[in-house]
């Protein structure tokens, strides 16, 4: 059985195009360990798909792509000969009971074992229909004209049975090269439930991979590739405080944090001044936050809970004196929010622009799942059959026209413009950072450089290089005129 998986992206967006899809990755790897008889692929095009000849088509879709990932199974249904198209992701787990009439099935939340139970059925079951997929969990699927849901898949419990990902499945055709940035993940969801935020929704409960495994798995990632950065992929890597302390523990004893660095991403009211220092020391030398905002009415608006400006500032503050190098996100665009709380955000990014040195900012979207689709609902202003393409967060691909503004105190000529300077900031801050990052890179490489000379010049004279210059000269006269043999 031949499965071929695809992921909706927009090509257009410097960050979808980034990296490869880890949730396809460990999909293909669980398929491969559980089931002999299935085979997979992945790929960018419809076209490359269809010329694998699939037995099943296997799509993944957030919210923002879902009008791309739906028109890609259309195409591929029709021209694959009608063969069955299943739907994973964060938008089916948000809307289970709007799967569109393309898809044979949706995934439900965590997929590996859900999957696994749809490749078995098909394997046992030529053409199964609707009272085969009533047996399976998780899963949702059309009968007599409607969407019909199956109980919910149980989580798997124990997350150190999951292989890695499939990452020789995934790994071509991302703008990051393996040798600068490999990423992962060490656990799945978030304790936290923000009101923007549907991860809670998706991964049901936070979980996480031993502390083992995580070691384990970031040295196979060193030997296979050798990156410069790994990067924590988590929704919120320091989420669990004693997780933590046995992360540090572990790192220590095993010496993996020696000449490579880490990206994570964490939380501002979790940052202490031992955890800021056990960052620096274990080369977690970038920190990303969803800072969201620095007004603290838009703030509690988005339960942001025990965050403060005071927080924010207190946390970029003792980051800041490790040296280490910070990545800041920002949400403007809230119902109550004004120009003003709009500009505390914008000041505390410009006068912390010497220590953060990735920036973000985009409007604040309505995802189905959260408390912020319910209100965008109400408003009239969403809906389930709506055009997925009206969302997005990329400035220079954004539709302002069709976008769902959700701002009941500033216009939307009033919020475009201010976007607007907030964006050209972010772009300042993004370039300084990067020459920032490639001085800091070059600085490294000059030390590696000396440290090489070093070695050689303790190498003069010995009885290895003597040997050595033996075999060169043998060489030479080997071959007579010095030229390789």
């Amino acid at each position: 059985m031949h499965v071929a998986f695809i992921t909706a992206y927009d090509p257009r967006s410097p960050y979808q195009v980034s990296l490869p899809p880890l949730g396809i990755g460990y999909l293909s790897a669980y398929a491969k360990q559980q089931c002999w008889f299935v085979e997979t692929s992945f790929h960018h095009t419809v076209e490359d798909l269809l010329a694998a000849k699939p037995d099943i088509i296997a799509v993944s879709s957030t919210t923002e792509n879902f009008h791309h990932a739906t028109a890609m199974a259309q195409r591929a249904k029709e021209e694959s000969g009608g063969k069955p198209v299943v739907l994973g992701g964060m938008h089916i787990t948000s809307l289970p009971h709007a799967l569109p009439p393309t898809y044979d099935l949706g995934v439900v939340g965590e997929g590996e074992q859900t999957f696994i139970d749809i490749l078995n059925l098909y394997n046992e079951v030529k053409n199964p229909g609707p009272s085969d997929f009533a047996k399976l969990k998780g899963i949702s699927y059309h009968e007599d004209g409607r969407v019909a849901m199956t109980p919910g898949q149980e989580l798997i419990r124990e997350m150190d049975d999951l292989p890695y990902p499939d990452r020789d499945l995934i790994d071509h055709g991302w703008k990051v090269p393996s040798w600068e940035t490999v990423h992962l993940v060490s656990s799945r969801g978030c304790p936290y439930k923000c009101a923007f935020c549907s991860s809670s929704l998706h991964w049901k409960r936070f979980r996480f991979f031993s502390p083992e495994y995580v070691a384990k798995e970031i040295e196979y990632l060193r030997n296979r590739y050798n990156p410069q950065t790994l990067y924590f992929f988590d929704d919120l890597f320091v989420g669990h405080i004693g997780r933590w302390r046995e992360v540090v523990k572990l790192f220590r004893e095993r010496k993996i944090h020696e000449g490579i660095r880490f990206r994570a991403y964490a939380r501002v009211d979790l940052i202490t001044q031992q955890m800021a220092d056990e960052f620096a020391e274990l080369n977690f030398q970038y920190i990303d936050f969803g800072f969201e905002s620095n007004s603290e009415p838009i703030l509690k608006f988005l339960t942001k809970t025990r965050v403060t400006p005071e927080v924010n500032q207190r946390a970029v503050d003792m980051l800041g004196k490790n040296g280490l190098s910070i990545g800041a996100n920002f949400i403007i665009g809230s119902p109550p929010e004004t120009l003003a709380n709009m500009e505390e955000s914008y000041d505390f990014a410009y006068r912390n622009r010497d220590v953060i040195e990735r920036c973000s900012v985009g409007p604040l979207q309505a995802l189905p799942g959260t408390a912020i689709w319910n209100i965008a609902k109400m408003k009239g202003l969403v809906n389930e059959q709506m055009d997925w393409s009206r969302l997005g967060t990329s400035y220079e691909t954004f539709d302002w026209e069709r976008f769902p503004y959700m701002g009941e105190s500033v216009t939307r000529d009033e919020f475009w413009s201010f976007w607007t300077r907030f964006h050209h900031l972010s772009k300042e801050i993004n370039y300084v950072g990067q020459l920032r990052n490639m001085a800091h890179q070059n600085h490294r490489k000059f030390e590696e450089i000396k440290k090489l000379e070093n070695e050689l010049q303790t190498l003069k004279g010995s009885r290895l290089v003597r040997w050595a210059s033996k075999v060169r000269d043998w060489k030479k006269s080997a071959t007579g005129s010095g030229a390789p043999a």
